[in-house]
């Protein structure tokens, strides 16, 4: 017998007992230390000393296989399926109309990028638009532009116009707009925004006004909380679905409680995920983005003090309920997620268009040196040495993935995290997959424990 390369064993918060997870045949059951034990023997060789019918057991479960060949059949229909998903999502793709910002936040990604205070023409936007008919045409599945920046609702004369005709050609078109904005000039766009057909605003809010106007503050100095919320209030009212988002760290993280209490208070947390979700967002090391490094917090740290915080404030999970690396879903369906074979979509399923005429993979790598696929403007070219390694990259063209038995809950990670860290988009940005799938156990463990099916039958 051949044990799954893919079987996860995690220690549960019921002591004595393990959760038994794989994401390849999405196999979710709770096991006895002497179950552990018994299917760890077969990885060993010694079948005789195994239960027949725990081995029937977990052979039907897919934590154990004939042998490799039995497996790598299920993962190339589980890689063919996935594929098949992404050809049946929409493509995201990004336009940049400026790169300018009116804020003067305490970290900020686009660090080392210039800014200047261009905005998109007219005559690049035809041509960004012609691009868009001619490229994605032949998707199943239309693809969808989401505004992005530097700032992309500043309220200079310049920009509305430059907005004003991207909403109106969009809707012409056929295409759904989002919106990522800092949400200070917000409240003076949702009259344009709303002749667009609106698939999300996202708006950061890092706290409490007296938290957040000393972290997001406008390049005067002046806070920006009361004009970030009265925007989202008419952007609520208009209808348009809200992505509620918050940069997390050591400073901040004791305000989400409060933040939490005061969307509660406005009836946007009662307004169901469809027109208002929230998102957790790590001020990350990548690209040297903040001015306080000391306060960073891991992606571990960020979620055992959220999951702490918790305990003793309900009102957080009713802000905010983590995904866990696919926990959630288990405790909503009962089931894992489909195995991931690619968490890197630029170059595949998202791509970005700047003022400049540039073309770039994602939001990570836009405006930065080496990270350009080619340009739209004056004609589409692609640089192909550029871009062909990061159409290539999944868990099976990076070596150190093939094996690894998070792999398929990892997806190989952000390419550019991985480029900056190892030299190469081929290579892995390993995530600390296991102790999130633990944080996860933990956080829903009341909603696992009632699955019907959850333990390995005695």
């Amino acid at each position: 017998m051949y044990p799954s390369r893919y079987n996860l064993i995690l220690k549960s918060p019921e002591p004595g007992e393990y959760a038994l997870m794989n994401f390849l045949s999405g196999s979710f059951d709770l096991a006895t230390k002497d179950e552990v034990d018994q299917l760890s023997s077969l990885g060993d060789g010694n079948t005789g000393q195994v239960d027949a019918s725990l081995v029937t057991y977990l052979e039907n479960r897919g934590y154990v296989y004939r042998d490799r060949m039995q497996e790598d059949l299920l993962l190339a229909v589980k890689e063919s399926e996935f594929q098949d998903s992404l050809r049946h999502s929409p493509t995201q793709v990004f336009l940049i109309p400026t790169y300018n910002c009116n804020l003067a936040c305490r970290y900020c990604f686009q660090q080392g990028i210039q800014e200047g205070h261009q905005v998109i023409s007219r005559a690049y936007l035809d041509a960004f638009f012609g691009h868009m008919q001619e490229t994605f045409r032949e998707e199943e599945i239309p693809p969808f532009i989401t505004l992005f920046g530097g700032e992309p609702l500043i309220n200079s004369p310049q920009q509305r116009e430059a907005i004003d005709y991207i909403c109106r050609r969009s809707r012409e078109l056929g295409y759904e707009l989002a919106v990522v904005t800092n949400g200070y000039h917000l409240s003076d766009y949702v009259e344009t925004l709303a002749m667009a057909r609106i698939k999300e605003v996202q708006v950061t809010v890092d706290g409490p006004q007296a938290v957040h106007d000393t972290r997001r503050p406008t390049r005067a100095g002046r806070g920006t909380y009361e004009s970030i919320m009265r925007g989202i209030e008419l952007s609520v009212q208009k209808g348009f679905p809200i992505n509620f988002r918050v940069v997390v760290d050591k400073e901040n993280l004791p305000s989400l409680v409060p933040l939490a209490e005061e969307l509660d208070h406005r009836g946007w947390l009662d307004l169901g995920a469809a027109r208002f979700k929230t998102q957790l967002g790590r001020n990350y090391e990548l690209f040297q983005c903040s001015e306080s490094p000391e306060d960073l917090f891991s992606q571990v740290e960020l979620w055992r003090s959220f999951v702490e915080v918790s305990r003793t404030n309900p009102v957080l999970k009713k802000f905010h309920q983590p995904e866990f690396k696919g926990i959630r879903h288990l405790a909503l369906t009962g089931e894992l997620p489909d195995p991931s074979f690619d968490t890197c979509p630029a170059g595949k399923k998202e791509w970005v268009y700047d003022l400049n005429g540039h073309i770039f993979g994602c939001t990570a790598s836009c405006g930065r040196e080496g990270y350009q696929f080619g340009n739209f403007v004056p004609e589409l070219k692609y640089d192909r040495q550029v871009l062909q390694p990061w159409i290539d990259r999944n868990v099976n063209t990076i070596p150190e993935c093939r094996d690894c038995d998070v792999s398929l809950v990892c997806g190989g990670g952000c390419g550019v995290v991985a480029n900056e860290r190892n030299g190469s988009v081929l290579s892995p940005d390993c995530r600390p997959i296991k102790e999130l799938l633990s944080l996860g156990l933990e956080y829903y463990w009341e909603e696992i424990v009632k699955m019907a099916d959850g333990r390995i039958p005695a």
